[in-house]
């Protein structure tokens, strides 16, 4: 593209913009007259320290007569949204333009690295939200990353919530198994005592009964007639009776002392069989429980490994999303700056380089497809600063780039914001000379001085430069300077 005075007014702005950045002032203060945008004055790091200021807005002071209902939504209404800045047609386009009126703004430099203070948001949605004015898809895909990212932090925080809940209880089940196998170990101990008391008892009863059995043999038996017919004497026979009862009684307690002890030490033998089955099961319990507890330790330590990866992941993607804003922003300035360029170019033409190719002042549809982002400022709802968009975005539609009206071609080339680019001239009007300028096509299919008729076919959608997808970026140029195509596409009809 031939640009007069290009670098010389590079130069004279880059100095000026220089000395205001060195006094805190902006770079560039719009002018209330149509005059060039702001370049951006960049650091040694490539990032820009001043914002461009307003754009100009002028309208054509008498456009074009037509007044038929809005053309925002021609028959290609199911044209998908594929373009860099994918509003829905042009709703409340007007009451965006009032609310961010102040000069376009710098991303903010608070982003949250706390994943707590992000908000969740579906990740398709997001990358959607991002794709919308973003110079390279590279936004929406970190957004995106972003998203999923903190949704794996969140599931990751459940698991771990869940493996140290698991834990806990575990904990507490296998504190209570202890418990219950050592009071159960304990029980079984003193039943042991129990039984060994009532051994020694039956021992003891057993050795009395062998005493009176051996003190009735000593004294011949006990029956009466034994003990009558063996006494001499009637004395002798008194204390053979005495003794014999005597006998008899310590006979009578020993049996019953034994019989008592046999009964005691049944029971308490099958007590201590039922007492050490309920030990052993216990032990078992225990033993489980504390294997449930290691395997719930186990997934806790792999819940808390799994967080801390889902973090990593989390700092990389926000890293890759701050990268992503940062190119998005200085690519956005450069975009500014192409768009300033055109208008020096337009600025700096001879009415020879116009040719006499001139249009009727009246607008057809340069595509089928439907609005897709509207021209002005709007606050992007993801990167959160306020940018210019200088045209009207048009989806795919049936492919085709459509001459807005009769004219010259005074430029066909490729631009690195622009990317295949066709501007036409269509004469001066009121006292201005009106162009219109063609952006972001597959090709160039016109060369610079042809002549094209309205609703000609100039060229075919694309998503050359920076675009996020196959989509006319159309602009209107009075005096070089963009202007909002609205009023001019009100009512136009689609090419026939």
């Amino acid at each position: 593209m031939r640009r007069p005075r290009r670098d010389v007014f590079a130069a004279v702005t880059a100095c000026a913009g220089l000395t205001l950045a060195a006094l805190g002032l902006p770079a560039y203060a719009g002018p209330e007259t149509p005059g060039p945008l702001a370049t951006a004055t960049a650091t040694a790091t490539d990032e820009p320290t001043a914002e461009p200021t307003d754009e100009p807005t002028n309208e054509p002071t008498d456009p074009p007569d037509d007044d038929p209902e809005d053309s925002d939504d021609p028959a290609d209404s199911d044209d998908p949204a594929d373009s860099d800045d994918e509003d829905n047609g042009d709703e409340n386009n007007g009451d965006e333009e009032d609310e961010f009126a102040g000069e376009p703004t710098a991303p903010p430099t608070d982003t949250p690295h706390d994943p707590t203070d992000r908000d969740r948001q579906d990740p398709a949605e997001v990358y959607e939200a991002a794709l919308r004015d973003a110079q390279t898809v590279a936004v929406a895909e970190a957004h995106q990353l972003l998203q999923q990212a903190l949704a794996g932090i969140d599931e990751a925080e459940l698991d771990l919530a869940a493996a140290q809940a698991d834990v806990e209880s575990a904990q507490e089940a296998e504190e209570a198994a202890q418990r219950d196998a050592k009071v159960a170990a304990e029980v079984v101990e003193r039943t042991q005592r129990e039984i060994d008391a009532i051994q020694d008892s039956t021992t003891g009863a057993r050795a009395a009964l062998g005493t009176v059995i051996q003190e009735a043999y000593q004294n011949n038996g006990l029956s009466t007639v034994g003990v009558l017919l063996g006494a001499d004497t009637p004395e002798e026979l008194s204390d053979r009776y005495l003794g014999m009862r005597t006998l008899l009684r310590a006979s009578d307690s020993a049996l019953g002392q034994l019989a008592t002890d046999e009964a005691n030490l049944r029971n308490a033998l099958a007590t201590l069989q039922g007492q050490r089955r309920e030990k052993e099961r216990l032990a078992e319990e225990a033993a489980r429980t504390l294997n449930e507890l290691e395997e719930a330790e186990a997934v806790a330590v792999a819940a808390q490994a799994a967080q801390e990866e889902r973090l990593e992941e989390y700092e990389h993607a926000l890293a890759l999303a701050e990268e992503a804003a940062l190119e998005d922003y200085q690519l956005y300035m450069e975009q500014l700056d192409e768009a300033t360029a055109v208008g020096d170019y337009l600025d700096g033409l001879s009415d020879d380089d116009f040719g006499p190719g001139h249009g009727s002042g009246t607008f057809v549809r340069p595509a089928t497809g439907r609005v897709t982002s509207q021209y002005g400022q709007r606050l992007h709802p993801i990167l959160g600063y306020v940018k210019m968009h200088t045209g009207i975005d048009f989806g795919r539609g049936n492919g085709n780039i459509y001459a807005a009206d009769a004219g010259t071609v005074v430029e066909a080339t490729f631009n690195r914001a622009y990317g295949n680019m066709v501007i036409v001239d269509h004469g001066v009007f009121d006292g201005r000379r009106v162009s219109t300028l063609y952006a972001h096509q597959s090709g160039l299919s016109v060369r610079v001085g042809q002549q094209v008729d309205k609703g000609q076919v100039i060229g075919r959608i694309g998503s050359t430069g920076y675009s996020t997808g196959p989509h006319l970026h159309f602009e209107v140029r009075l005096d070089g300077q963009h202007t909002d195509p609205g009023p001019w596409l009100q009512g136009a009809p689609n090419p026939s």
